[in-house]
């Protein structure tokens, strides 16, 4: 059986943010770091722990992929990856109310 993934409204919130904020200035590698940010979750279809695990939430379970320069803040739960939010790393630490 495989994993799922499940994009937070958070999540996908932050996605369109980043990518109206590149498309300002180029719209074509706006949508590069749209899909790069989807890809790179893809990988974790086959390997859901192949992040670190978030400093600030370890106890919690919260993981981290990073792609360029954004944080991409997930959790696996029963077969559900579950992506909360995607953070540019440069702020610290992640703002992340539990969605589950």
């Amino acid at each position: 059986m495989e994993h799922e993934i499940i994009w937070t409204e958070r999540a996908s919130s932050d996605i369109e943010a980043i990518v109206r904020y590149i498309a300002r200035r180029d719209p074509a590698a706006a949508g590069r770091i749209g899909l790069g940010i989807y890809n790179r979750v893809q990988i974790l279809l086959q390997y859901p722990e192949a992040g670190s695990l978030l400093d600030e939430l370890r106890e919690a379970g919260w993981r981290k992929l990073i792609f360029r320069r954004w944080k991409i803040i997930y959790t696996v739960r029963e077969r559900k990856i579950v992506v909360g939010r995607v953070w540019p790393a440069a702020m610290g630490e992640a703002d992340l109310e539990t969605p589950l």
